[in-house]
Order: C-alpha cells, then structure tokens, then sequence
C-alpha cells in the first residue's frame, strides 16, 4: 500500500498555491472577498489564493434540496473527513448520527427544530458530544475513577469544540462534492426527545444538526456578508475600539443583502444582542442544562 510522506504532502499543497501572476484565481478571489465582505476595505486584499480558500469563501446556507439522495460513499468520506479533523488528546469525544428515514426524522423534528427545509434534505446528521464511549471503556475494564467535579466544564468544552471541529470538516467536505449544507442550532434544546429518539446513552449530548443534499436551484441564496475584517483579526494585543464603528459598517452592508434577498429581518446589532440575553434565560433551557451536567459526568441534582 502506497502512502504520502510529509514532503510530499507539503509539495502538493504549494503546488496549489497561486502568486499575484496568476490573474484568473487571483480576480476569482476578488469576487469572492468583494461578496463575503461587500466593500473594498477592511478585507483582505490577497496575493497568494489557493482552490480550497475559494471553495470555503464560496459556503453559503441552503434551505431548499433536490429529493436526489445523497450517495452513501459520499457521506462516508464525509465522516473520515471529520474523523481527519483536530481532536484534543485523541479523545475524538463525538458521534454523529445519520437520518434518512422520514418517519425518523419524524421524531427528531421537535419545536423550533422543526423546519421545512430539515425535512425536504434527504440527508439529516445529527453531531453528538461523546464521552459515553469513555466510560463505557471505564466500565468495562473496573476503571476506579474520581468524583468528577460538577464545576468543572473542560470536558465539555473538549468535546463540543471536537464536535464542532469534526461536523466542519464534513461539511466542507459535502460541499466539495456540490451538496449543499445548513447547520440546526435548535435542536439542542429538546435533549430527552433526541435521547429517547435516538437510544442514546448518558454522557452524550446532542450539540447540532446538518442538513445535506443536493441545492435546489430554482431556489438559490446568496452569501451572505460577515463582519469586517478588523472586528475580528486582531494582532498582537485585543484592539475594543474598532469594534462599534465595524458593527455599524455590518449593519449596513447586511441590511443590503437581506433587502436583495426579500428578507425582512432586523438590525443585526440589536438582533444579535437579544438573542445573546435569551440564550442566558433558564426557562426553556432546563432540559439543555441538565444534559450538559449529565455529560460532565457530574451528579444531574
């Protein structure tokens, strides 16, 4: 079985990489920072592009799918995509579930998690934070461990943040096969439904869902615009005082792109701080706490 050294992986990569010479890429990456950023300054202006900076510049949300399936060979590369991603420790504390079945999907589309476009995808991936398989190797092998701390959050985060590393992956991945993708946020909030629904075992905690199949394209969307470059690269040292003159600069140009996009949606700034303050609200949010706590392996009183 033949394999890549290093070096030979690292002469491919630079093989892709395009200098200012090279005009086609280089005015294809002008068109992709001019729709990401919608303006001239306070993004970047490059001089060396690469295929895959294009293709990430190019994501966009789809909410509107062909019925066509999604090949199972593409989902499985998907998964060793994600399974490529960084994992902290080697711990890969994540699982994902795919869903396919309509009557299945049936019984994970609950409350606010239930949209039209997560039941036209033919392809439903369900990310999980995972430490089941950890104290199930416990078990199994009359590991003694200590009383995990209920304060302490590391393996949470640890497991989120590999979570979300490894769903990028994949998501990226899908999408360089011409599939289209949307992550569901809401879906963390019904955490006994998606347990009872999915036979999970304790210490797993439904984070996200990705929608995935090929886009429809009589119904398209654009890409929509970020903040400024300035609000979020920093150098050196946290720099506050760019911040609100950025803002106000996103506002404007976002407020643009949902007028071409017919969506009436409000100010960014004010939406982005109310839903802030409403994520920090306990009703509603009782079943997502003790989930948390749950995969801490900490006591759920």
């Amino acid at each position: 079985m033949s394999s890549f050294s290093q070096s030979t992986i690292s002469a491919l990569s630079a093989s892709h990489i395009f200098a200012a010479g090279d005009s086609e890429l280089l005015a294809q990456a002008e068109i992709l920072l001019q729709q990401r950023y919608r303006q001239d300054i306070d993004r970047p202006h490059p001089r060396h592009w690469t295929p895959l900076a294009s293709a990430l510049l190019s994501h966009r949300s789809v909410r509107a799918f062909q019925p066509q399936p999604v090949p199972s060979d593409i989902l499985e590369t998907a998964v060793a995509a994600a399974q490529s991603a960084s994992t902290s420790l080697n711990l890969q504390a994540w699982s994902v579930v795919a869903i396919e079945n309509a009557e299945q999907k049936d019984k994970v589309c609950i409350g606010v998690a239930d949209q039209a476009w997560i039941r036209e995808a033919p392809l439903y991936l369900i990310w999980l934070a995972d430490l089941a398989r950890h104290q199930q190797i416990a078990t199994a092998r009359n590991i003694e461990r200590g009383q995990p701390e209920p304060d302490n959050l590391d393996p949470v985060v640890t497991a989120v943040i590999d979570t979300a590393l490894a769903a990028q992956n994949a998501a990226v991945t899908f999408e360089s096969f011409g599939l289209g993708i949307v992550f569901i946020g809401a879906l963390r909030l019904y955490q006994s439904a998606l347990r009872n629904a999915l036979n999970l075992p304790a210490h797993v905690l439904p984070v996200f869902g990705l929608c995935v199949g090929y886009p429809d394209l009589n119904r398209q969307t654009g890409i929509k615009p970020r903040l400024p470059l300035s609000a979020v690269l920093h150098r050196e040292t946290y720099n506050a005082a760019i911040q609100i003159a950025a803002i106000e600069s996103y506002d404007s140009k976002l407020n643009e792109y949902n007028r071409e996009q017919q969506r009436d949606v409000p100010i960014w700034s004010d939406y982005s701080v109310y839903r802030l303050d409403r994520m920090h609200e306990i009703a509603g949010r009782e079943d997502y706490n003790r989930a948390i706590r749950q995969l801490n392996l900490a006591s759920e009183s």
